[in-house]
Formats: structure tokens, C-alpha cells, sequence
């Protein structure tokens, strides 16, 4: 009986001789072509499917996710795939047009799949492609654990993959915390940490991973200011260790750091920040690991400036310029999203809606002037935000015209609320009418009509009052019409 490792050698010859992995790979797609079809392989290098070696295309599809397409697909489940009909496949992704047929098998080394062998082919495929491939595989893992395994991923290599991910976040948090772990990486230390100064020119660290995390969260804002002291030129530095510390490096040793290598964090011109990695151990100054470590400096002040810029933004977005409270849009969302939640019986979680405006407010404006009049909302707004309670969110959605959603369980309490809110006004010597209703609907406009319809209620019934309506109160869903300037006002 012939032994099956020998009759794949002998069927894959330029893959069984080969020396290293790329001459394995090429080897095998070689051996494949002479059989027909459009041979191809694909190796899991530092979390994408790269090509490796492919015959028969004039383009190649590189740098697959594995769950991607048939080969990704492949990778991710360590399956074996025949597909007779590629058009019926969603997943397939086509590198040249007119394809008909593909079969993909994974590739194990060492019992792990680290990547596949994929055939494709403008007519149908041998009917013994499954035992072909399957072989072919086989042999492709036999040749590179022969050559010593897969090469780990280069430096370069590495610092590309970190620079995209660190490059598509928005969230300041998740920066800092993947750049921390990418310096960890990276420079082969143990540990690392980033710390950014406030506008107050204070040092804190953000987040710190490893085993002297601890230790580099404890260093105090005088610490900081003498490591920012050696970077302040946008220069990195790097202390190896392994002597005597000078006076004013004491902290260092008390962390029980024995080498610490520091990258500048620059914004604007400025040290913003410090990307430090750390280690017990005494470790000499690598200009490689060094160069790469300030482009990956480089690159997380570029993803905090732009993240920093996106949330202020989004900030401005949702406030209102003149009071700074929450403006129409966040009122909006938020009703929303509470109303989804609302439930038909009472509970702890419940939420009340409240919009209000002020009496009167055009007479203050003809009598004293609009800058009087934005004077007296930013005072009000003030006034009524410290009537409420931690969670409980306070708008201006319009004019003289505000919203709150509070926690609430009951009438009592949305009662409650609303005397506080209109006692508020009347220390700023005027007055507000109230709507208020429980959202007891997932249908947040109606919450937000009937507070509306209650608010004119109260208007009509003498101003500087609450009238609170459950949702559905009224007979119809029409805006609130207020015939008169004195009703609207």
C-alpha cells in the first residue's frame, strides 16, 4: 500500500522540496496549475489572509478577514468547500469575471489553520477536486513545519495593521486603551501606560496595562512633569537601566522600573501627552523598536486630535448655545429612546415628560430687549437644572421653551417635580406653565403631544401651574393650535 505522505510528495514535488514557506507556496500552486484551474494560497499573517502565491489571474483580491468570502469562510470554520455554482454563493468574491466553480481547503500546521488552498476554474472542476485539494493542503502544512512555521509577522508589518485600526476609532477611551496594548506589542516591554496633561497643565495616567500598571498609575502630577521634561522638544527617551538612578529619577526605582522608554504625544505643536513603556527588567535603547514606537506616538495623537475634534462636535451638536443645556435634537433622541422603554405598569425605572415655557416672555422682550431676554433663560435654565436630580435631564427646545425628563413613578411625583420647577422660576421673579404626562407609550409623539396639549391647559387655566395628562387624554392627534399672541405667550 502506498504510504499517503509519500504519494503527495510525489504529486506536489515543487511544494515537498521546498526550503521555505514562499517556495512551499509557490511550489504547490505550481504543482496545482499543471492540473488546470486558477491554483491560489492564502496564509492568516497577523490577522488577515494574505496571498502567497497564485497562478492564472491578471489580479489577485489581498487581505481578507477570516469570515470573508470563501476562503475567509474556509479559515473560519476549517472546512473543506465545493461550490459547483459560484453565482449561488453571497459570499464569493470574484478576482477575474466568468467564474464558475471554486474548492477551498484549509491548511493546518500543527494542527492549527493558518490559511487555505483555493482552485478556481471557468468550467467545472475535476470530480476528484476534493481529494486533490484535501491533499494539496495536507501537503503545504507538512512543508512548512518542515521549514520551521509560519515567520512571525515583521515590525513594519505590525506598526501597519496597529496605525489602521488605531486610525478608524472615534471613541477617546478605546484609543488610548489600543495604544496602550499596541506599545506593549511593540516594544517588547512588559508594561505601558498613557498619560495626557488638562488644560490646567495636571498629568494623569488614562489607562496603564501590564504588571507594573499599578506602579505607573501612582506616579504624581510632579512625576510627569519631570518624564514630559526630557520629551518637551518632541524628542523621544529612553532609560535602559542597569545603573545607578540620578537625583530627581527616584520614582522610578520606587516603581520598581528598571527601564523606561517615553514617545511624546504632540497636538498643536504641544506635549499633550506620553506614551511610556516600561519593564522590570534593564533594557538597552533599539533605534528600530524606537522609530517604530514614535510613529505609533504619532499616530494616537492624530486619532485622540481627530476623536477629541468628533465629540466636540457632536457636543455642540446636542447643545444650545445660548443656555447650555441639552438642545431639541438630544430631546428628541432621548424621548425616543425613553419612550421605547416605557412599560404599562408603574416601577422605580418610570419616566415622566415635561415641557414648559415662560409666562409672558414677549413682554420681556418688547419692554427690555432681547439681550434681557436671553438673560433671564440662561438664568432660568440655570435655576431649574439644580431642581433636579442626578439623571434626570433638563432641554431647551425652542424659544422660551423648555423639556425635562425625570425619573418618576407616580402622579405624586411628577407632581413634585413640577412645584419644584415652577418655585424655581418664581425666585428669578418670573413664572412658568407646565405639561407633564407619564410615559406610559413607546410612541414618543404622543408623549410629546399630550405634555404639549397639558402645557396650553395650564396657559389658558392662568399660567405659572402644572396640568399633568396621561398620553391619550385627548380625542385627536392635532398640533396644539394658540389662536392669540396673549395665549401664545
Amino acid at each position: 500500500m502506498t504510504d499517503p505522505v509519500v504519494a503527495a510528495e510525489e504529486r506536489f514535488p515543487r511544494c515537498a522540496a521546498a526550503r521555505t514557506v514562499a517556495e512551499a507556496c509557490t511550489g504547490l500552486v505550481d504543482d496545482l496549475r499543471a492540473g488546470g484551474g486558477l491554483p491560489s494560497v492564502y496564509l492568516l499573517l497577523d490577522g488577515r489572509l494574505r496571498c502567497q502565491a497564485a497562478r492564472g489571474y491578471f489580479q489577485v483580491v489581498d487581505g481578507f478577514q477570516p469570515g470573508t468570502g470563501v476562503i475567509g469562510r474556509v479559515i473560519a470554520t476549517g472546512n473543506s468547500e465545493i461550490i459547483t455554482d459560484v453565482r449561488t454563493d453571497e459570499e464569493f468574491i470574484a478576482a477575474v469575471p466568468g467564474l464558475r466553480t471554486e474548492a477551498c481547503a484549509p491548511v493546518r500546521v500543527h494542527g492549527q489553520v493558518v490559511g487555505a488552498v483555493n482552485i478556481e476554474a471557468r468550467t467545472t472542476l475535476p470530480p476528484d477536486v476534493e481529494e486533490i485539494m484535501t491533499t494539496a493542503a495536507a501537503q503545504l502544512g507538512r512543508s512548512i513545519e518542515r521549514v520551521g512555521g509560519l515567520p512571525p509577522a515583521s515590525l513594519a508589518e505590525r506598526l501597519a495593521r496597529i496605525a489602521v485600526g488605531l486610525s478608524a476609532l472615534t471613541d477617546v477611551a478605546e484609543i488610548e486603551a489600543r495604544s496602550v496594548e499596541a506599545a506593549i506589542e511593540l516594544s517588547t516591554m512588559s508594561s505601558a501606560a498613557l498619560s495626557r496633561c488638562d488644560s490646567a497643565g495636571s498629568w494623569s495616567i488614562r489607562h496603564a496595562s501590564g504588571p507594573l500598571a499599578e506602579a505607573l498609575c501612582g506616579w504624581s502630577n510632579t512625576d510627569h512633569q519631570v518624564i514630559a521634561s526630557w520629551v518637551k522638544a518632541g524628542t523621544s527617551s529612553h532609560f535602559p537601566g542597569g545603573a545607578s538612578a540620578p537625583r530627581g529619577y527616584e520614582f522610578l526605582l520606587r516603581a520598581g522600573v528598571r527601564a523606561l522608554a517615553v514617545q511624546p504625544l504632540v497636538a498643536g505643536g504641544r506635549v499633550t501627552g506620553l506614551l511610556m513603556t516600561a519593564d522590570t527588567r534593564s533594557i538597552e535603547h533599539d533605534a528600530t523598536i524606537g522609530a517604530a514606537m514614535e510613529l505609533l506616538a504619532t499616530q494616537t495623537a492624530g486619532s485622540l486630535a481627530t476623536a477629541s475634534a468628533i465629540q466636540e462636535l457632536r457636543h455642540r451638536a446636542l447643545r444650545d448655545q445660548l443656555t447650555g443645556l441639552r438642545n431639541a435634537a438630544a430631546f428628541t433622541d432621548d424621548l425616543r429612546r425613553a419612550a421605547s422603554r416605557a412599560s404599562d405598569t408603574a416601577g422605580v425605572d418610570e419616566l415622566a415628560c415635561f415641557i414648559m415655557d415662560v409666562d409672558h416672555f414677549k413682554k420681556v422682550n418688547d419692554t427690555y430687549g432681547h439681550p434681557a431676554g436671553d438673560d433671564l433663560l440662561r438664568t432660568l435654565a440655570t435655576v431649574l437644572a439644580t431642581e433636579l436630580r442626578e439623571g434626570d435631564q433638563i432641554y431647551r427646545i425652542g424659544g422660551d421653551e423648555f423639556a425635562v425628563l425625570a425619573a418618576a413613578g407616580d402622579i405624586a411625583e411628577i407632581s413634585a417635580i413640577a412645584d419644584r420647577l415652577l418655585r424655581a422660576a418664581r425666585r428669578v421673579r418670573t413664572t412658568i406653565s407646565i405639561g407633564a404626562t407619564p410615559l406610559t407609550s413607546a410612541d414618543p409623539e404622543a408623549a410629546r403631544l399630550t405634555a404639549d396639549r397639558a402645557l396650553y391647559q395650564a396657559k389658558a387655566a392662568g399660567r405659572d401651574r402644572t396640568v399633568t395628562a396621561a398620553i391619550g387624554a385627548f380625542s385627536d392627534r392635532q398640533p396644539v393650535h394658540r389662536t392669540t399672541v396673549e395665549d401664545y405667550v
